[in-house]
Protein backbone atom coordinates (compact mmCIF):
# COMPACT_ATOMS: atom_id res chain seq x y z
CA UNK A 1 0.00 0.00 0.00
CA UNK A 2 2.83 2.40 0.79
CA UNK A 3 4.24 2.06 -2.71
CA UNK A 4 0.86 2.87 -4.27
CA UNK A 5 0.51 5.91 -2.01
CA UNK A 6 3.91 7.28 -3.00
CA UNK A 7 3.36 6.63 -6.70
CA UNK A 8 0.12 8.61 -6.47
CA UNK A 9 1.86 11.34 -4.46
CA UNK A 10 4.62 11.73 -7.05
CA UNK A 11 2.09 11.73 -9.90
CA UNK A 12 0.03 14.49 -8.28
CA UNK A 13 3.07 16.65 -7.52
CA UNK A 14 4.39 16.16 -11.06
CA UNK A 15 0.95 16.98 -12.53
CA UNK A 16 0.90 20.22 -10.53
CA UNK A 17 4.38 21.08 -11.79
CA UNK A 18 3.40 20.25 -15.38
CA UNK A 19 0.28 22.41 -15.09
CA UNK A 20 2.36 25.26 -13.67
CA UNK A 21 5.07 25.11 -16.34
CA UNK A 22 3.09 24.13 -19.43
CA UNK A 23 -0.62 24.16 -18.60
CA UNK A 24 -3.05 26.45 -16.82
CA UNK A 25 -0.20 28.20 -15.01
CA UNK A 26 0.99 29.60 -18.33
CA UNK A 27 -2.36 30.93 -19.54
CA UNK A 28 -2.08 34.30 -17.78
CA UNK A 29 1.62 34.76 -18.58
CA UNK A 30 0.98 33.94 -22.27
CA UNK A 31 -1.82 36.49 -22.44
CA UNK A 32 0.29 39.13 -20.69
CA UNK A 33 3.22 38.58 -23.07
CA UNK A 34 0.86 38.82 -26.06
CA UNK A 35 -0.52 42.11 -24.74
CA UNK A 36 -4.11 40.90 -25.04
CA UNK A 37 -6.04 39.34 -22.18
CA UNK A 38 -9.36 38.67 -23.91
CA UNK A 39 -9.95 39.50 -27.58
CA UNK A 40 -13.74 39.44 -27.06
CA UNK A 41 -13.78 41.90 -24.15
CA UNK A 42 -15.32 45.33 -24.69
CA UNK A 43 -16.25 48.20 -22.39
CA UNK A 44 -19.75 46.68 -22.21
CA UNK A 45 -18.88 42.96 -22.21
CA UNK A 46 -16.54 41.89 -19.38
CA UNK A 47 -15.33 45.46 -18.81
CA UNK A 48 -12.76 44.36 -16.22
CA UNK A 49 -11.00 42.28 -18.89
CA UNK A 50 -11.31 45.13 -21.39
CA UNK A 51 -9.46 47.29 -18.84
CA UNK A 52 -6.73 44.64 -18.62
CA UNK A 53 -6.49 44.68 -22.44
CA UNK A 54 -6.05 48.46 -22.38
CA UNK A 55 -3.39 48.25 -19.66
CA UNK A 56 -1.41 45.53 -21.43
CA UNK A 57 -1.57 47.44 -24.71
CA UNK A 58 0.14 50.42 -23.06
CA UNK A 59 3.03 48.35 -21.69
CA UNK A 60 6.32 47.60 -23.36
CA UNK A 61 7.30 43.97 -24.00
CA UNK A 62 9.68 44.19 -21.05
CA UNK A 63 6.92 45.45 -18.76
CA UNK A 64 4.55 42.75 -19.99
CA UNK A 65 7.24 40.17 -19.16
CA UNK A 66 7.28 41.48 -15.58
CA UNK A 67 3.51 41.01 -15.41
CA UNK A 68 3.86 37.50 -16.91
CA UNK A 69 6.38 36.59 -14.22
CA UNK A 70 4.11 37.95 -11.51
CA UNK A 71 1.17 35.92 -12.82
CA UNK A 72 3.27 32.75 -12.90
CA UNK A 73 4.47 33.40 -9.35
CA UNK A 74 0.89 33.90 -8.14
CA UNK A 75 -0.25 30.66 -9.79
CA UNK A 76 2.52 28.63 -8.19
CA UNK A 77 1.95 30.39 -4.86
CA UNK A 78 -1.66 29.19 -4.99
CA UNK A 79 -0.57 25.61 -5.65
CA UNK A 80 1.99 25.91 -2.85
CA UNK A 81 -0.62 27.21 -0.41
CA UNK A 82 -3.04 24.42 -1.31
CA UNK A 83 -0.30 21.88 -0.54
CA UNK A 84 0.42 23.67 2.75
CA UNK A 85 -3.26 23.30 3.72
CA UNK A 86 -3.44 19.64 2.66
CA UNK A 87 -0.31 18.93 4.70
CA UNK A 88 -1.50 20.89 7.74
CA UNK A 89 -4.78 18.96 7.77
CA UNK A 90 -2.92 15.67 7.30
CA UNK A 91 -4.80 14.76 4.12
CA UNK A 92 -3.24 11.63 2.62
CA UNK A 93 -0.98 11.33 0.76
CA UNK A 94 0.02 14.95 1.49
CA UNK A 95 0.62 14.37 5.19
CA UNK A 96 4.29 13.57 4.47
CA UNK A 97 6.90 14.23 1.79
CA UNK A 98 10.38 13.44 0.56
CA UNK A 99 12.02 16.82 1.17
CA UNK A 100 10.10 17.48 4.36
CA UNK A 101 6.66 18.41 3.03
CA UNK A 102 4.66 18.26 -0.21
CA UNK A 103 5.15 21.97 -0.82
CA UNK A 104 8.92 21.54 -0.56
CA UNK A 105 8.69 18.70 -3.07
CA UNK A 106 6.57 20.87 -5.38
CA UNK A 107 9.08 23.74 -5.30
CA UNK A 108 11.95 21.32 -5.86
CA UNK A 109 10.26 19.68 -8.82
CA UNK A 110 9.52 23.15 -10.29
CA UNK A 111 13.30 23.59 -10.31
CA UNK A 112 13.69 20.16 -11.97
CA UNK A 113 15.04 18.37 -8.91
CA UNK A 114 14.87 14.60 -9.42
CA UNK A 115 12.82 12.32 -7.23
CA UNK A 116 14.90 10.13 -4.92
CA UNK A 117 15.76 6.69 -6.29
CA UNK A 118 13.80 4.88 -3.59
CA UNK A 119 10.07 5.06 -4.14
CA UNK A 120 9.07 4.99 -0.45
CA UNK A 121 10.89 7.64 1.63
CA UNK A 122 12.73 6.60 4.74
CA UNK A 123 10.89 7.45 7.93
CA UNK A 124 12.38 10.32 9.86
Amino acid sequence: MDELRWRRYRRVIDDLVEDSLRGQGQLGPRRARAGLWNALATAEFVPEQHAINALLARLSPEEREVIAGMLFDRFTAGVHQALVALHAHEIEPFDDGYEGTPYHDFVGRLDDWPWPDELVPRRR
